[in-house]
């Protein structure tokens, strides 16, 4: 970004109120003045634009830096003015451009960045398939694949508790607990739990821990069909 200095264009801005103020202790803040932070923001805003003759010819001066090899460091500032360029057509930044070949890169490109993004997460996909979930769970919190002696605590899922909730207490507690934490009496919930047969629950969980189709053998029911297969099929 060029630096606007002495005898650069200058323009009397009128500031609502307080604004001034924010961009000063900003600037003071981080070392600058009030004048680069105005004009950091508005280059950013209101970039220049490219004509496509002196991008091209850019590009052709940098192409000779395809033939040092990969090693050669100029390769990735090569990499980035294409992408720039291509981007710009896109985008409008490059001027000089008809809107036939507009079009044309613009389909060109969003096709390119769609098959990038696939093989990102492909690879992502991949890359994470040797990973446990909770090695999954603490990348997503930290961006580390960390692993800890005491497993952290699992985070309530209110949705798969209330069916097992549902699935291992006997449906007259149940009610009753409901009712009781409905009212807000926490107390009586509390006893309503204590009560609760202990035995029973414990069958219920034993029972949830079969293999489903046992539990459907021994409830005397038909399994349902495998979505798979032909109902019809003997």
């Amino acid at each position: 970004m060029a630096k606007a200095g002495r005898g650069a264009d200058q323009y009397m801005l009128r500031f609502p109120d307080g604004l001034r103020d924010r961009i000063k202790a900003y600037a003071e803040r981080v070392g600058t003045s009030i004048n680069s932070e105005i004009v950091r923001v508005l280059e950013r805003e209101f970039p220049e634009q490219w004509t496509v003759d002196n991008r091209l010819e850019e590009l052709e001066k940098m192409l000779s830096i395809l033939s040092a090899g990969r090693d050669d460091p100029r390769l990735d500032e090569f990499v980035q003015k294409f992408e720039e360029t291509v981007e710009g057509i896109v985008s409008g930044r490059v001027i000089g451009v008809d809107p036939e070949t507009r079009d044309a890169v613009s389909n060109m490109w969003g096709l390119y960045k769609t098959r990038e993004s696939e093989a990102a997460l492909e690879e992502e996909q991949d890359a994470q398939m040797d990973y446990t979930e909770e090695e999954l769970e603490a990348y997503g919190v930290t961006g580390r694949f960390e692993k800890y002696a005491v497993p952290p605590p699992k985070k309530p899922d209110p949705f798969s508790d209330e069916l097992h909730l549902r699935d291992i207490l006997p449906p007259r507690s149940l009610a009753e607990l409901a009712e009781k934490l409905g009212k807000g009496d926490l107390e009586a919930a509390a006893k309503v739990v204590a009560s609760m047969p202990k035995q029973e629950i414990e069958e219920r969980i034993k029972f949830l821990q079969l293999p489903v189709t046992e539990q459907y053998r021994r409830r005397g029911e038909v399994p349902p069909a495998d979505p798979g297969t032909d109902p019809f099929e003997r």
